[in-house]
């Protein structure tokens, strides 16, 4: 499947795969490099204006191929009369520069390329031209000494049908990783979105069934209080106007994490929507400072995301803060997330006595990160604000990743 879509691109002008267009550029470079050492072997006598710019013309257009491969690959993968003309001034140069010479490279690099590009049926025919034109080449520069040795009649010719296999060994290799790599993030996401129903699950058993189990039982209560206490009863049917409020909440929250995209997406770019999010409807400071390169892998994402919006949230409710700060970090084998703020702060205090005091947003912090194979760290202090950093490894380890594949 891989390949034919490759296929169908090149066919169609379209982009040229990112692994197929690195080997596309190295031997390109490789072609440039073989012309201009040429160049500076050519003997002085054979060195004319033509034969000069010939392959000075070789070199800079192999160099531009290097550097602008995106439009030119597509190109010629598209249009192999490109190829041809390509392949007319490379035996041109050939015939100056003789058969013998390290410039006889340069045309064998060319097989390697059809192969790439054009695969078997486009190799076999771009390595029987160059065949011809070898032979072509040959007979027109054949002087009187004529040079009948195996090297040079049969061995040489040879070299464009192995190059051009190479080339086609390359590019099946390449479209095999792709293929690859497509499954393995397929296997990635599926794998996440199982773990996200486990989440979401889990969080509507701790969070909505609970407010939805204590206002039925507040709603049972109601018509003892009627006949009983009257203003008590109006308390509890405030509380339990108040608790459905919340569960309300609570459920709009869980569909709208159903809908998001944050599985997909870059860490990076969800924690800034994030950060943003929050700023905006709190009225405060928020500076982010987000390395592209701190992605982790799907599965992570969501912990992490809720990690930051809960301690954004603890901010809002208890720190008081004018400014916070978010930052996201590659740092060794770790990414590092740290939330910062100059709010009142607190003095810490162990996770078991915030347990017993019901404070059970600091413990929900941890266990997310634990889920993660993360730890969390809280410094603070009364009056000069607060530090929360989260650290776990960047990758995860491989034995992990095949038994959730």
């Amino acid at each position: 499947m891989g390949s034919s879509g490759t296929e169908a691109a090149a066919a169609g002008g379209g982009p040229v795969p990112e692994r197929v267009g690195a080997a596309f550029r190295m031997l390109m470079q490789i072609r440039m490099l073989i012309a201009a050492v040429t160049l500076l072997l050519l003997p002085v006598q054979e060195l004319t204006a033509v034969s000069f710019v010939l392959v000075l013309s070789i070199v800079v257009l192999s160099w531009l191929a290097s550097r602008c491969w995106r439009f030119i690959a597509p190109h010629l993968a598209a249009h192999p009369l490109l190829f041809a003309l390509d392949m007319g001034v490379l035996f041109t140069a050939l015939g100056i520069g003789g058969l013998a010479g390290p410039f006889f490279l340069s045309t064998v690099v060319t097989a390697a390329l059809a192969g790439l590009l054009y695969r078997w049926q486009g190799m076999l025919v771009v390595a029987t031209l160059e065949i011809l034109c070898y032979y072509t080449t040959y007979s027109l520069t054949i002087t009187e000494k004529i040079d009948f040795s195996f090297q040079v009649v049969l061995g040489q010719p040879l070299y464009y049908p192995l190059a051009g296999f190479a080339g086609v060994a390359l590019r099946h290799l390449l479209d095999d990783m792709v293929a690859q790599e497509a499954d393995l993030r397929r296997a990635e996401v599926q794998a996440a979105a199982a773990e996200e129903r486990a989440r979401l699950a889990r969080e509507m058993h701790d969070s909505l069934a609970k407010t939805l189990r204590g206002i039925a039982m507040a709603a049972a209560a109601l018509p003892k209080w009627t006949f009983q206490d009257q203003s008590r009863a109006a308390r509890e049917a405030r509380g339990v106007a108040a608790a459905a409020e919340i569960a309300s909440r609570e459920a709009r929250q869980l569909l709208s994490e159903l809908r998001e995209d944050a599985l997909v997406r870059p860490l990076p770019e969800v924690f800034r929507e994030v950060a943003e999010s929050w700023a905006a409807a709190t009225g405060t400071a928020v500076a982010c400072e987000l390395d592209a390169s701190a992605d982790l892998p799907v599965r992570v994402r969501h912990e992490l995301k809720s990690i930051l919006a809960e301690a954004l949230e603890n901010i809002d409710r208890h720190a008081g803060a004018a400014r916070v700060g978010v930052r996201l970090a590659r740092e060794g084998a770790d990414v590092v997330i740290t939330v910062t703020d100059d709010g009142r702060g607190f003095r810490p205090r162990p996770l078991a006595d915030l347990a017993a005091g019901g404070h059970y947003g600091l413990i929900g912090l941890h266990e997310r990160a634990e889920r993660v194979g993360g730890m969390v760290l809280m410094a603070s202090e009364p009056g000069a604000g607060t530090t929360l950093t989260v650290r776990l490894p960047a990758e995860e380890p491989v034995h992990e990743r095949l038994a959730e594949v």
